[in-house]
């Protein structure tokens, strides 16, 4: 059975109806997170593709767990609009919004007096309305956050932002932190200390920024960010201080951008990242040669510089030799960046990062070329080498066959149709056959067909006589 369906009641006609009714008395005092899964829930049940209408799938579309999910659906049964069927598997049926009534969270008489009171007494630049404490109750509810932990996060959010700060800047914090798990009292001190630990630091890269306002939560969690990829305080402050000295505006945002791509790169350290600043003009000038070779242009090579130029040179790649692979796969008509990646990841991983190594690594396939191309030669094979004669002469390579054996095949292949197919049959059955020496398949060669004869006629000129005998015994056969 599908996880959400309609009740009888309810006709949808191949689109997604929502109730005015829903719009103007239930959506304006439901939590964020129940109205997705409405209003998702509203789409599974008028789709045909079952697909959509599974709990799994509702989870990974809203990015919601399975529990939140199943929340909100208590949360909407309590408001009259769902009606709960089975737990196991979960099972949800729809009802019509007209037969229902606005009904808040039911929650105890008196739970939640105590952080009323405190939570206006931090809030004084306005009242605290009705629907705003209905919006805490359900998220303390749902996400099952502790009164005390949302009381701290508030007071947090006021010295942050002001005493008439609005409630969904508050709750936007609430849900981030319980998504990591601050939920309780203690989880929230220990994470304002180590927001507090890290206000010294934070503060001199703002300065360095030109920022003297105070720092919102998403910029403090930047710097929380840029802390656990590896970057140390000083170092991030080195880089907010040379972005000011380029640019007239930095902001957070902007450094998070530049500490990235510092992070791509394996750059962490002040050293690090000077010596590739002081580089960039002579990468970006290699840059363009490099796709000047492939026959490809970038009016701006910075991106090229920091996704290819940069990860080569780190691998160990010099200059020359990057040069001259681009130079290889122009020849071999493959001219793009991505393809030269490729090709510098096989040399890689074969130990070539050197021009002597890689000039020594093309000389051997030259060498094996003319060799192929010596042994078509002697086939009688006049035409290029090819990638089955390559394959052909490396797996002779590779199962050791004497010089000699292979020249006899060879001398038995020539003038065969597919004289170079015909010779690794044989050699491939000698092989089979642990045969070794030139002596050995001697013993096993193969005839060679000859073509018959063909029959001689006598040319010379016949008599009338001889001609009119002829015809008289032809006469005399019996047919």
């Amino acid at each position: 059975m599908s996880f959400c369906s309609f009740s009888s009641q309810l006709i949808i006609e191949n689109k997604t109806t929502i109730d005015n009714l829903f719009i103007t008395s239930f959506m304006p005092y439901a939590p964020n997170e129940c109205i997705k899964v409405y209003l998702y829930g509203l789409f599974a049940c008028t789709v045909a593709n079952p697909s959509h209408n599974t709990i799994q799938e509702f989870s990974k579309t809203l990015n919601m767990s399975e529990e939140d999910i199943e929340s909100a659906f208590v949360y909407w049964q309590d408001q009259g609009l769902v009606q709960i069927l089975d737990t196991i598997p979960f099972e949800v049926r729809y009802l019509p919004v007209k037969n229902s009534t606005l009904k808040h969270p039911k929650i105890k008489d008196g739970k939640y007096n105590s952080f009323n009171l405190e939570a206006q007494e931090i809030i004084t630049g306005r009242m605290i309305t009705p629907n705003e404490y209905y919006e805490y109750y359900a998220v303390m509810e749902s996400l099952k956050i502790e009164p005390s932990a949302l009381i701290m996060i508030i007071k947090y959010c006021v010295d942050l932002k002001g005493d008439n700060v609005g409630y969904p800047y508050i709750l936007t914090v609430a849900k981030n932190w319980a998504q990591e798990g601050v939920t309780t009292a203690k989880a929230v001190e220990e994470k304002l200390l180590g927001y507090q630990k890290d206000n010294e630091d934070i503060a001199i890269v703002a300065k360095s920024m030109g920022i003297k306002r105070a720092l919102d939560t998403f910029e403090k969690d930047l710097f929380k960010k840029w802390l656990d990829m590896g970057f140390l305080p000083n170092v991030i402050n080195y880089v907010a201080k040379s972005q000011k000295k380029s640019k007239n505006s930095v902001n957070f945002r902007y450094l998070d951008t530049i500490l990235e791509k510092y992070y791509t790169m394996h750059l962490f350290t002040i050293l690090d990242i000077e010596q590739y600043e002081n580089e960039k003009t002579h990468l970006m000038a290699l840059a363009k040669n490099i796709c000047k070779n492939l026959g490809v242009y970038y009016e701006n090579v910075e991106p090229v510089v920091e996704n290819y130029i940069s990860v080569w040179k780190s691998m160990g790649f010099d200059d020359d030799t990057l040069l001259t692979i681009s130079n290889y796969c122009f020849k071999n008509s493959v001219r793009t960046l991505e393809y030269m990646d490729k090709q510098i990841l096989k040399f890689f991983k074969l130990g070539i990062v050197s021009k002597d190594a890689l000039n020594t690594y093309f000389n051997d396939i030259l060498d094996t070329e003319s060799k192929i191309k010596d042994i078509l030669v002697k086939l009688g094979t006049d035409r290029n080498v090819n990638n089955l004669d390559r394959e052909i002469y490396d797996n002779w390579t590779k199962l050791n066959i004497d010089k000699q054996l292979i020249d006899y095949a060879i001398e038995l292949a020539k003038g065969q149709p597919k004289a170079l197919t015909y010779a690794n049959k044989l050699i491939l059955s000698w092989d089979k056959n642990n045969i070794k020496t030139v002596q050995e398949a001697k013993k096993n060669a193969p005839q060679k067909v000859t073509k018959p004869e063909k029959q001689k006629y006598d040319s010379r000129e016949y008599t009338t006589a001889e001609i009119n005998s002829l015809f008289t015994n032809l006469d005399e056969v019996e047919i």
